[in-house]
């Protein structure tokens, strides 16, 4: 008896799984209601008039398979025990001399006279150093954190004044937020992740009235060596600003591969 509860979910089909959502856009400029500031696969900001991004709303797999992997929107068709999570921010890369979201000059790059931080990194900065985020998993809050105690979980690799060799994260466990123990959602409850960013950070980022680092970009000049002596130039549009949340688990299902039920393993 004793052994049948050890482990109740015995009876059901599990498996590893990452449920995850990727908020994107083209400006990440406070309540940006253009359409370069509207979240892909949402009528949503990506970061609305309040300073929040809101994940896990807007987006279905059926949809936008590449940036969500949610069934139904705020809600699960299974159920999932979910381990940790992470969050990881996906900007373009970018060098310190880019200022403005400017671009090298393929001829000759033009330095600017601040050479500070790249854009990214005050953007980076803003929302890790002043954002809080708020995680709820079925009917309970599970987290109310600071941004910075949740790890990237992967991603582009890039430092803030060298360009580098594009590669994912440390393949480590411990680059998650693991839970003190596992938090389990029955199949149909809501599920919400929320960062919020601070109000002091906001004049940094910018809004479309007064904009910040959080501004779109250029086009990226792209040169292309031909037999000419002269390269052709081309622009080429950058990818958007994004940032990924991610829960690690188990999906757990009460029927087998098949749809037979399953049976209490002994």
């Amino acid at each position: 008896m004793a052994e049948e509860q050890k482990d109740d979910l015995g009876q059901f089909k599990s498996q590893p799984w990452i449920l995850f959502d990727k908020i994107a856009a083209r400006s990440f400029l406070i309540g940006d209601s253009r359409p370069e500031g509207l979240a892909i696969g949402s009528q949503n900001p990506a970061i609305n008039a309040n300073g929040e991004m809101v994940f896990f709303q807007d987006r279905t797999e059926a949809q936008n398979p590449t940036y969500t992997n949610m069934d139904a929107k705020t809600l699960l068709s299974y159920g999932f025990e979910v381990w940790g999570a992470s969050l990881e921010l996906e900007f373009p890369t970018q060098s310190p001399y880019q200022a403005n979201k400017g671009e090298i000059d393929p001829v000759g790059p033009v330095i600017p006279g601040d050479q500070g931080p790249s854009p990214n990194t005050k953007l980076a900065e803003a929302l890790i150093n002043f954002g809080v985020v708020t995680m709820e998993l079925g009917q309970e809050n599970q987290a109310r954190f600071p941004a910075s105690a949740f790890s990237a979980g992967g991603g582009l690799f890039n430092s803030s004044f060298i360009f580098s060799t594009p590669q994912n994260a440390l393949p480590q466990a411990g680059n998650l937020m693991k839970f003190p123990e596992p938090v389990e959602m029955p199949r149909t409850q809501n599920i919400a992740v929320k960062l919020k960013i601070a109000p002091e950070a906001y004049a940094l980022i910018g809004t479309p009235i007064a904009p910040g680092v959080g501004v779109e970009y250029r086009p990226y000049r792209f040169s292309i060596w031909t037999d000419d002596p002269a390269p052709v130039v081309v622009e080429l549009p950058q990818l958007p600003y994004a940032v990924l949340f991610k829960l690690v688990g188990r999906r757990i299902k009460f029927t087998q591969y098949g749809q037979v039920p399953g049976n209490k393993q002994v």
